[in-house]
């Protein structure tokens, strides 16, 4: 397994400086894909300064101080991708992990009350014995429903501490979105209207700000009023 990576040949999405570290870490497989996730060394290091060297990140992590999802991670090169809940709670800090307007992933403070709240998208789904549905997750997490309604493009609200199913936001016209690519990456949306396409190629999105995109890069939020996204896309504005 390659262990580290040029900076100049780090993935886009990962936000560090060019000229301060010749090399950087490289994503372990795990629930995102390389190119759209960012290490925990870099995460924890680069982005929140909660360290200067790699060994005070890994001390920090082996003993256990950093969650993802609610759950202690103690590998540095563990991928950490869109919406991912990071919570600190030592120094009582939560972040949620978003696109910024240039297409980086980037780490924005959480309140304690959504701090357990995780948005998945439903990318996939398949009907297994006893009349019951398995849902696949843009974050690579799967779950058993008895759900009918849910659909591939919608969001569900998952608790990771309960772990349980909270709620669902549909795809759907007049539904305000997250922008995960595209020339309009880190924006806030309203779907106008959805073209189904008829062959394999994605269904387009057109929007009421008078543009449109692939339904792959929409993550529909409805209402939601997560300290975070208004942070980073300016829900409402």
């Amino acid at each position: 397994m390659i262990n580290k990576t040029k900076r100049q040949m780090i993935p886009r999405v990962v936000k560090i400086p060019r000229k301060k570290y010749f090399w950087g870490a490289t994503s372990m497989p795990g629930p995102h894909k390389r190119n759209a996730s960012v290490p925990m060394l870099h995460l924890l290091r680069d982005y929140l300064s909660l360290g200067d060297k790699e060994r005070e990140i890994t001390r920090l992590m082996n003993e256990k101080l950093v969650k993802v999802d609610g759950k202690a991670i103690k590998e540095k090169k563990y991928p950490a991708g869109f919406m991912d809940l990071i919570t600190i709670p030592a120094l009582n800090k939560n972040y949620r992990i978003l696109y910024d307007k240039l297409g980086r992933l980037a780490p924005v403070p959480e309140k304690d009350e959504n701090a357990n709240v995780k948005p998945r998208k439903v990318l996939n789904k398949f009907s297994i014995k006893g009349g019951k549905t398995m849902i696949a997750c843009h974050d690579g997490y799967n779950f058993v429903s008895e759900n009918k309604g849910i659909s591939t493009g919608d969001v569900i609200l998952y608790n990771v501490k309960d772990h349980k199913m909270e709620g669902t936001i549909k795809l759907q016209e007049g539904s305000k979105v997250f922008l995960t690519g595209g020339n309009h990456v880190g924006s806030i949306a309203t779907v106008k209207s959805i073209e189904v396409s008829k062959s394999s190629q994605s269904n387009l999105i057109s929007m009421e700000e008078g543009f449109a995109t692939i339904e792959e890069y929409v993550f529909p939020i409805g209402n939601l009023k997560f300290n975070s996204v208004e942070l980073m896309g300016g829900v409402g504005k």
